[in-house]
């Protein structure tokens, strides 16, 4: 995951190349906001650990960041689209409402308020640590390579009602949605891919795109928003109307409701991109049976996604440092959250602030692949030729914001890909060494448990339901004194 970090003088100096080659990467707007910033130190260069911060925190002022100020407050997101809170749904008796409801929201969220983010695709891999010291370039370059899902207006109805539109009620399924693409892009382009300026191979005169400009056009053609698009929101709505109805459209989604969404979505997928994947959504705990009964055995990479709730009404900071190491982690996706009915993505963190996509921004819905149809059409009635030739870049963000820790809603899913049991086995080892999880090793073979856990991982064999006694049940005095304190014991 993203993790800016301090370097030494000597690593400094060596990879003064890898930073020139970074900065050529990056757009040309980009480099012309970081162009001030050469002058100022480089991470690790400084005399003190606050000035390189405050370098740092310049950098990232001047490449459009979100940066947070010395003492928090209770207000301590700032973004820089135009982004604000979302409307609550509201009964739509009358067709004139829903419609006006519909239309305010492509307004409210309309990317015609935010600064244009025009960008190319290099396809050249990055070659960076992952989690090793950095520059800013390499920094930035590896947020600005996330998929970034937002709302969508204008695309094909949704399950033949006049709804062309997810603006106000489908953040939590964008932020899944994100959380997934990063893992298909990790599985097929592993985690030195970089999204970079576009460069094209030449044979005898004709322009032909790298391999790796056509397997990410691929991935993003999974979540495109047109119905044959198999982890696309019509699908996801389609699913989910089965349980709800028509309410599936217009209905805001839990962190649980949304992963299970897209967990059926890749099951019943039958695209090759996804066919080695596995994904399992568990809920506190792990059993290692269960894994590889969905893994068959290993033979599939697992997509694990935890969902959790980190306090009642508000974080409990005890987690934090526990997020903190996750994030440090190859295999860890990020989180899926936020603030209170304002879905976000984390991807990563730096200090006690924590960095995130936004989707509560509004793109026009334009086809991915130049020879449709629905492609054609956008041609015909847009005159924005640019926004057209390129709909790529609306899926890259190049403005980051932060927010405090404490201000995340503690209900969220974290997300991890695991390649093979091996590395499934090192993880957890590294995980519950680090105080983050228990590890339950079976039958005789003990416990290791932490203070706080996350969550749990079971090795041992389950427990017959003979095992379990009704003799050893809760007093009704303790029954009382849960609910008093509005608790429920199991």
């Amino acid at each position: 995951m993203i993790e800016a970090r301090k370097r030494s003088d000597s690593e400094s100096t060596s990879s003064s190349s890898s930073d020139d080659e970074a900065l050529e990467a990056l757009p040309d707007d980009v480099v012309q906001n970081l162009a001030d910033c050469q002058t100022q130190n480089e991470p690790g260069t400084s005399s003190s650990t606050s000035s390189w911060m405050g370098s740092f925190n310049q950098k990232l002022k001047k490449a459009g960041a979100s940066v947070m100020g010395t003492l928090r407050s209770s207000t301590s997101s700032t973004n820089l689209e135009q982004k604000t809170e979302e409307p609550k749904p509201q009964n739509k008796k009358h067709h004139w409402k829903h419609r006006l409801w519909s239309t305010w929201n492509n307004i409210k969220y309309s990317s015609a308020w935010m600064s244009d983010r025009s960008d190319e695709y290099g396809g050249a891999n990055k070659s960076s640590e992952a989690n090793g010291a950095c520059g800013f370039e390499d920094f930035y370059l590896d947020y600005y390579s996330r998929i970034w899902i937002t709302y969508r207006t204008n695309f094909a109805p949704l399950l033949g009602t006049e709804t062309t539109s997810d603006c106000g009620w489908g953040c939590m399924l964008r932020t899944t949605q994100m959380m997934v693409a990063h893992a298909i892009f990790l599985n097929r382009l592993s985690r030195n891919w970089r999204y970079t300026r576009r460069k094209k191979s030449n044979i005898h005169g004709q322009s032909v795109q790298t391999p790796d400009f056509d397997a990410h056009l691929q991935i993003l053609q999974l979540f495109e928003d047109c119905e044959k698009a198999p982890l696309g929101i019509h699908q996801l709505v389609k699913i989910a109307s089965k349980n709800k109805g028509k309410s599936a459209i217009g209905s805001w989604y839990t962190p649980s409701e949304a992963v299970n969404l897209l967990r059926t979505a890749l099951l019943e997928s039958s695209s090759p991109v996804t066919g080695d994947l596995a994904m399992m959504v568990s809920i506190g705990s792990i059993h290692i049976r269960d894994v590889d009964l969905e893994t068959r055995d290993w033979s599939k990479r697992l997509l694990l996604v935890i969902v959790l709730r980190l306090g009642a009404t508000e974080i409990n900071t005890v987690y934090v440092p526990h997020l903190q190491f996750l994030f440090s982690l190859s295999c860890f996706l990020g989180v899926c959250g936020g603030r209170p009915d304002h879905s976000l993505y984390f991807a990563g963190f730096y200090g006690d602030q924590v960095i995130y996509l936004d989707p509560h921004v509004a793109h026009e819905y334009i086809p991915l692949t130049e020879d449709s149809e629905e492609r054609k059409s956008s041609l015909e009635e847009h005159n924005d030729e640019k926004k057209i030739k390129n709909p790529l870049r609306s899926y890259h963000c190049k403005l980051m914001s932060k927010m405090h820790f404490a201000d995340m809603d503690p209900s969220c899913a974290i997300g991890f890909l695991f390649k093979s049991r091996a590395e499934f086995d090192e993880v957890v080892k590294a995980m519950n060494l680090s105080q983050v999880i228990d590890v339950d090793l079976g039958k005789g073979e003990g416990m290791k448990r932490t203070r706080d856990p996350l969550f749990s991982v079971i090795y041992g064999e389950r427990a017959a339901p003979s095992e379990f006694s009704r003799e050893n049940s809760n007093s009704e005095a303790e029954i009382a004194q849960a609910q008093q304190h509005g608790f429920e014991l199991l």
